[in-house]
């Protein structure tokens, strides 16, 4: 074995440091709402609530439930999540490795500002998974597998990267290999949801809300031109060259829709920036000569995001972690306000999950009021699950709705349920940037 570690400690070495400035590039940086959530998610699990019965979530449930077990065997604080979604990004950089050796290093150059932990970033790893099984001729039963755990993980992933996987196919028996793996996942995972009385809630927030968050989050700008163009280019690419592996990063283009911004986009585009080293290796080879140069510009960003970012802010969830002067406030105030009484309190605004677990108090289905994630004509519901709060229940809203409709009609925030609750509920309070309502 010590032999074994010797003939590849330079690998392992570049691993070990890759992992480290993943670690530190994503732990040393702000925190945003897509991270809370993914957190939130993972962190429920861990305290033994049921995936869409007692919280809702959009995405299918692979990504909370595998985080949300391992925190439960080591932790649930914030360290535990960035060194479990550090492992997930380091899989996709263990597959490229596996695929082309010489185009690691460039790889992770650009790979490293897109490791944001969440399920978004486990999404990658499936692509260059099955490019590799496929190239590697393995087994269907196995493909099959991976694009099921790529479906559990985030639907419209799993549904496109199926499509390349079957187009060469011309026995149905490969078919039904593929097919039978993806059954039996998907069927364990809908016993367990049917036994915890949550499936209706899984198909209706999983699937048929989809269709309001398509709806009301597609938000078509100069990047939806960048993703089409480069559709347009892989087509072509694969016209020319009937390179199989285009058909799967062709489809992984399905990333940057419906929302179409930086951080979406970037991601779908992960797999082009393999296929665009492989087929200029003198780019390639010209990043690799320069190495000193492009290792910086990691350790650089990383040095700028800890002086602008150094961990100040000391409770059990953010203990050692940044978090912004803003939120902080925010926090205060609350606390100020409540005086750590918040029981028949809930809180209609996108920072809810921030402040309801920073403050410790247990989430609940009212936690996560975005349009689209509330499943089918979902903001009538959630309007009609208000009504039937117990009189005397404190609702908080964020003073943003204060705006003009203009001014918020590009955020998921329910402006549908805002209205309900300023027109039918009487406003007893206002502080710092909330205002507070009861029934």
């Amino acid at each position: 074995m010590f032999a074994v570690l010797k003939k590849n400690k330079k690998v392992i070495l570049f691993f070990i440091f890759c992992y480290i400035m993943i670690f530190c590039f994503n732990f040393f940086k702000n925190v945003d709402l897509d991270l809370l959530w993914n957190y939130g998610f993972s962190k429920n699990i861990s305290d033994g609530l049921i995936m869409y019965k007692d919280f809702n979530m959009v995405i299918t449930p692979l990504y909370p439930l595998l985080t949300g077990l391992i925190m439960k065997i080591f932790g649930t604080n914030m360290i535990i999540f960035y060194i479990i979604n550090t492992f997930y990004a380091m899989l996709t950089l263990f597959i490229v490795y596996k695929l082309n050796k010489k185009l690691i290093f460039p790889f992770f150059i650009y790979f490293i500002f897109n490791t944001a932990p969440g399920y978004n970033t486990l999404s990658v790893f499936y692509v260059f998974l099955l490019i590799y099984l496929k190239k590697n001729n393995k087994s269907d039963y196995l493909i099959g597998l991976i694009i099921s755990l790529a479906f559990l993980t985030k639907s419209s992933i799993g549904v496109f990267l199926a499509l390349p996987t079957l187009y060469y196919i011309k026995k149905p028996k490969k078919i039904l290999k593929r097919i039978i793996p993806f059954l039996i996942t998907n069927l364990i995972i809908i016993i367990y949801l049917y036994f915890n009385n949550a499936l209706y809630d899984y198909i209706n927030y999983a699937f048929l809300g989809l269709l309001d968050f398509q709806g009301d989050n597609g938000n078509f700008n100069p990047i939806t031109i960048i993703v089409i163009l480069m559709i347009i280019y892989l087509i072509r690419e694969y016209l020319k060259t009937k390179d199989k592996e285009l058909l799967y990063i062709l489809a992984f283009q399905i990333m940057a829709y419906p929302l179409f911004n930086i951080s979406h986009t970037l991601l779908a585009f992960t797999p082009v920036v393999y296929y665009l080293l492989k087929k200029y290796p003198k780019i390639n080879n010209l990043i690799i000569k320069t190495a000193p140069i492009f290792i910086l510009i990691p350790i650089i960003s990383l040095i700028i995001n800890y002086n602008i970012c150094k961990p100040t802010y000391d409770n059990n969830l953010f203990k050692y972690r940044y978090l912004q002067k803003e939120y902080r406030n925010d926090i205060d105030a609350l606390e100020n306000y409540f005086n750590g009484e918040y029981d028949n309190v809930y809180f209609f605004m996108m920072e809810a999950y921030l402040y309801k677990l920073t403050l410790n108090i247990p989430i609940t289905e009212y936690d996560l009021t975005l349009k689209g994630n509330l499943g089918y004509n979902g903001e009538e519901e959630m309007i009609n699950k208000i009504k039937n709060l117990d009189d005397s229940s404190i609702i908080v809203t964020s003073a943003i709705f204060q705006e003009s409709k203009s001014s918020i009609i590009k955020t998921q925030a329910s402006r549908k349920i805002y209205d309900y609750i300023t027109k039918n509920l009487s406003l007893i309070g206002q502080f710092h940037k909330f205002r507070v309502y009861i029934k």
